[in-house]
């Protein structure tokens, strides 16, 4: 039995600022303050096996109110936010995890599926819509007139529940942010997936407006077979671009529009030398294929592609040889000068682990970062990479961080564990519907929806501004960074709108 939340939050929350507001030309989803005073009463029903914690309790205190709600947080969340953040990241890209820290590894990732395949599932899911024989029907009233209603689909228990937890909290804090009373938000756990199907069909019974989630790839595809039946429209917390679709939007960060901005500086900066370095794994490909189309884009070709298997990462001496062969390297038995690197930009179309261990290699055999520009990916962004001496100077783009302190201290004032990533995709998911709140009068048809959410304007998060297309994609903008002395410095900002 699945485990699932709801918090009917009519909300007369007294809050320091309404957070996000439609604006002619944006709809900007930050805080105008960092301090919020919550003083309405919020109702948690939960249901099964009561495996997930109240998330606020209602207690007596001098200096509150009489029904102030003070954030409870449970003491288990201590996985570094690095580790959580990185894991979830190559998750949804469909990487091997990173194993810098022994970190326990989450099974089942998500790889980039074919479109055949997509079609597949999505036909096969489609046949076996049905509630689970031994599943307790859970239906609330029916909805009151201007009430809008949000199903949160998210792994709330589980090996991936603090993935969860970060998505649940943050949209938690946008509701209390936004004391918006005519919202009910039904929290619905899919487990590792499995549960995926079934939590989204107690949401459509239950007459959801619109879906916020789910976070991995196969539970997208069982929780949309249901979304698509009952035309209820989807932000998706994925940032896999296979899986896009016209009514169901990608809010992840996609890594190939990270690649992107990385060649864009490497080729104006005029490096037209591109060697690509590769993971045998589905992120590794991902990466190297669209590497390859967009370097076309601009009239060039690698100069060189290496694969690395498993195995040959595995092996010292097998890596040694064909990283040896990728940069051309012969030794000299005089004290010439170096020849020319047949590089003058590497991208490294791998996770973490991946860059620790060619990068060293690719200097040793004098394809080093003062001698080539190294492009990375935002999971460069932690202590270990910014460290390793073969790694300063090397590039890479990420989500943007202006709005970084705004947001942890305004989440402070409410949870008292650092953010990870996910806090803001799950805060800017949930303010962006709660933007809309007042306009709506009646229950919107999907297509009304959409002209909502799909405007040239775009919106401005605290994960950065965002605008969301008509074919399901996103664009977002990205910072870029350089590591120097063991941090990473901004070296171009990311714009203030898409």
């Amino acid at each position: 039995m699945y485990n699932m939340q709801l918090i009917t939050m009519m909300c007369a929350l007294i809050c320091g600022s309404v957070l996000a507001a439609c604006a002619q030309s944006k709809t900007n989803l930050n805080t105008t303050s960092s301090q919020s005073s919550l003083s309405s009463k919020v109702s948690i029903k939960r249901l099964a096996d009561h495996t997930i914690e109240p998330v606020v309790k209602s207690v007596d205190k001098a200096t509150s109110s009489a029904n102030a709600v003070i954030p409870v947080v449970d003491p288990q969340f201590t996985v570094k936010t690095t580790i959580i953040d990185s894991i979830v990241w190559q998750i949804q890209a469909g990487s091997v995890l990173p194993k810098l820290s022994n970190p326990v590894v989450p099974e089942g990732q998500d790889p980039s599926l074919t479109k055949d395949a997509l079609e597949a599932a999505f036909a096969l899911l489609s046949s076996q819509v049905k509630s689970p024989a031994k599943e307790a029907e859970f239906l609330l009233q029916k909805k009151t007139e201007n009430q809008l209603r949000i199903g949160l689909l998210a792994p709330l228990s589980g090996k991936h529940g603090r993935l969860g937890s970060d998505i649940r909290r943050g949209a938690e804090m946008a509701l209390f942010k936004m004391a918006k009373d005519n919202v009910e938000i039904l929290f619905l756990d899919t487990g590792g997936g499995e549960r995926s199907l079934s939590a989204a069909l107690t949401g459509a019974k239950n007459d959801v407006d619109i879906f916020i989630g789910p976070l991995f790839t196969n539970s997208v595809i069982a929780a949309r077979s249901v979304a698509s039946q009952h035309q209820i429209p989807m932000l998706l917390l994925s940032n896999n671009s296979a899986i896009v679709s016209p009514g169901s939007w990608l809010m992840g960060y996609l890594p190939e529009q990270q690649l992107d901005r990385l060649l864009g500086y490497a080729v104006t900066s005029g490096k037209t030398r591109f060697g690509i370095v590769a993971e045998n794994a589905a992120f590794g490909q991902r990466l190297l294929t669209h590497a390859t189309s967009r370097l076309r884009d601009f009239g060039l070709e690698p100069k060189g592609v290496r694969v690395l298997t498993d195995a040959e990462l595995a092996d010292e001496t097998r890596l040694k040889d064909a990283i040896r062969k990728f940069t051309s390297y012969k030794l000299s038995e005089t004290e010439m000068p170096l020849s020319d690197s047949p590089f003058d930009a590497v991208i490294f179309a791998g996770g973490p682990s991946f860059a620790l261990r060619t990068a060293p290699l690719l200097a040793y055999y004098d394809v080093g970062p003062d001698r080539a520009l190294y492009l990375g990916n935002s999971l460069w962004n932690q202590p270990q990479l910014l460290r390793e001496p073969s790694l300063q100077g090397g590039v890479f783009s990420t989500r943007p961080s202006q709005f970084d302190e705004k947001f942890i201290a305004s989440w402070q004032t409410v949870w008292l564990q650092t953010p990870g990533e996910l806090s803001r995709l799950g805060f800017d998911a949930l303010a962006l519907v709660l933007a809309f709140s007042d306009t709506i009068k009646t229950e919107l048809t999907a297509e009304e929806w959409s002209k909502k959410l799909v405007t040239n304007s775009g919106f401005q998060g605290y994960s950065g501004a965002f605008r969301l297309l008509p074919d399901g994609s996103n664009v977002r903008a990205y910072e870029l960074r350089r590591i120097q002395n063991g941090q990473s410095k901004i070296i171009k900002s990311a714009p203030d709108k898409i």
